[in-house]
């Protein structure tokens, strides 16, 4: 595993050098980043990692809450690239780590919850077979409106971490539904925002989830917002447990947006 990742980056690093020299970056980058959990289990962003990185955004970038980054226009710039944080399936870690280190620089984030693994009393546990990260613990309930009181924002990742490309219509519907339903009568108010699990989707999964009454839904795929983005597949720029700090820096400014290519020839998640 070790020398994949490390071969991985590798050539990660040496395309974005290359990449750097060819191509130009917008004034009006904006990018949404994808974590899952700091502190937690052993695929778990560390947390001094973590928190040099939230740095490194404080000084060169814009920090903000989804729905404001959504709602910038071209040319509405300093010329700092504008960047939302978000968390996907709901681990402790989050509400335990990263939510106080993300308060230390008040920027806001995204949370979307697995909510059939949201409990009231304890925590469950997550299980790697259902592809969640190994031996992390779920937030429960009390933790979520602790997060919604700090102005996060609640989103819902399915009931359980499923495929919808792989579902039925009438799981699909129940899976976006249901969630949807029981985040909003916990929060007591609307649930806006989808993930979808390993960003998977396709005309039928998107056509739902903006007939389910979600306003926006995001991917996992590498590439910053444009003016033409689709709200049902909007990209996302995952942020991985072996990037350093100069690594981080080349994600985000866009020195590694190469990745958007590779994947597409890789496989194809965005069905059109």
């Amino acid at each position: 595993m070790k020398v994949v990742i490390t071969n991985s980056l590798k050539w990660k690093r040496r395309l974005g050098r290359i990449y750097t020299l060819l191509g130009s970056r917008s004034a009006d980058r904006r990018v949404i980043l994808i974590y899952h959990s700091v502190g937690g289990g052993e695929l778990a962003t560390g947390v001094e990692q973590f928190r040099q990185q939230m740095t490194w955004l404080a000084e060169h970038t814009d920090v903000m809450a989804l729905d404001n980054l959504l709602a910038q226009r071209s040319g509405d710039n300093n010329g700092r690239p504008k960047v939302a944080l978000t968390f996907d399936d709901g681990y402790r870690s989050v509400h335990d780590t990263a939510a106080p280190i993300l308060a230390e620089y008040g920027f806001p984030a995204t949370v979307y919850l697995n909510s059939g693994h949201i409990r009231d009393d304890g925590h469950e546990t997550s299980d790697a077979g259902q592809g969640h990260y190994p031996d992390e613990e779920f937030m429960s309930w009390d933790e979520v409106l602790e997060l919604q009181r700090q102005d996060w924002t609640i989103g819902s990742h399915g009931v359980l971490h499923l495929d919808l490309t792989q579902q039925t219509e009438s799981v699909i519907s129940k899976e976006l539904i249901d969630s949807k339903m029981d985040i909003e009568r916990r929060i007591g108010m609307p649930c806006d925002h989808f993930s979808y699990t390993w960003g998977h989707n396709n005309s039928l999964v998107r056509n739902t989830v903006r007939d389910t009454g979600y306003k926006t839904a995001t991917a996992c795929i590498h590439r910053a917002l444009n003016t033409n983005a689709d709200r049902f597949a909007l990209p996302r720029l995952d942020i991985r447990q072996d990037y350093s700090i100069k690594d981080f820096a080349s994600v985000v400014m866009g020195a590694w947006d190469f990745l958007y290519w590779t994947s597409r020839f890789r496989r194809g998640v965005y069905d059109k």
